[in-house]
């Protein structure tokens, strides 16, 4: 599994971020499905993971 920490800059519908990690990246999370990561809202930082096998993109999986 691969995590970036990032930080949330823009709200989306059904629960999207979208996400600024550290490298200067932009990308769209979906929140992790069974978790209690909590809300997250504008200017958060959160920790956001890819699996190897995943085809569906990035998972908010926590905050720090």
């Amino acid at each position: 599994m691969i995590a970036f920490d990032g930080e949330v800059i823009k709200l989306m519908p059904l629960g999207g971020r979208r996400v600024r990690l550290d490298n200067g990246h932009m990308i769209t999370v979906l929140p992790s499905l069974g978790a209690q990561t909590g809300v997250s809202l504008l200017g958060d930082p959160v920790t956001v993971e890819i699996a190897f096998n995943q085809l569906k993109g990035w998972r908010l999986s926590r905050q720090p």
